[in-house]
């Protein structure tokens, strides 16, 4: 067994190369690991910066259907929240969202749900009801199962609200300028940009 497969999956050496000159071709000594496909590389370059999924032009109903879908789907889900009239574990989904911004007291609040697929987690901190918006760290994505897990958490999410998912860059606000580097449409299934 090389140097490489014999670490630890989540340690600093990743998943054995796919493709051995990985370094050479992307020319980047940031990656630590080589993801199957060089486009894989590039979308989960460990830089500093998250990556964040979105739905755009969405619902509260939208919002809800996903979460409780991957409440459904995903390996582990957890829920952080301040509302004490609430289920401290595992509260109704679409009490989290009326506590948070139909009563008063949830003014200002804001409540945290995230989703395990495989060895990747997705988080949410749903502030705006109009763009759902999950965040995940390309650290997380070390070999090509969890680039797969990705790859379903993109699915599920566009298959619990019937629209088109966006794997791009870390930002406050989805920009239409911003590069898409994955998507999912019900449609027409996934794509990459790079």
């Amino acid at each position: 067994m090389g140097d490489v497969e014999a670490q630890d999956r989540r340690g600093s050496g990743g998943s054995d190369a796919s493709h051995a000159d990985c370094r050479r071709v992307h020319g980047h000594e940031a990656r630590a690991r080589c993801l199957p496909e060089p486009w894989m590389c590039d979308v989960f370059l460990v830089d500093g910066s998250l990556r964040d999924i979105r739905v755009l032009d969405v619902e509260r109903a939208d919002w809800i259907a996903v979460l409780d879908h991957l409440r459904s789907v995903a390996d582990v889900t957890e829920v952080e929240h301040p509302y004490a009239q609430l289920d401290p574990v595992r509260p109704a989904v679409a009490d989290l969202f009326r506590a948070q911004w139909d009563e008063p007291e949830g003014q200002g609040t804001n409540f945290a749900f995230r989703a395990r697929f495989d060895g990747v987690w997705f988080c949410a901190l749903p502030y705006d009801e109009e763009e759902i918006e999950f965040s995940l760290w390309p650290d997380d994505v070390v070999d090509g199962a969890d680039v797969a897990a990705v790859l379903r958490f993109l699915t599920e999410v566009g298959t619990a609200c019937g629209r088109r998912v966006l794997l791009t860059g870390e930002t406050t606000r989805y920009h239409p300028n911003l590069p898409t580097l994955i998507h999912h449409d019900p449609t027409t299934g996934l794509s990459h940009g790079i």
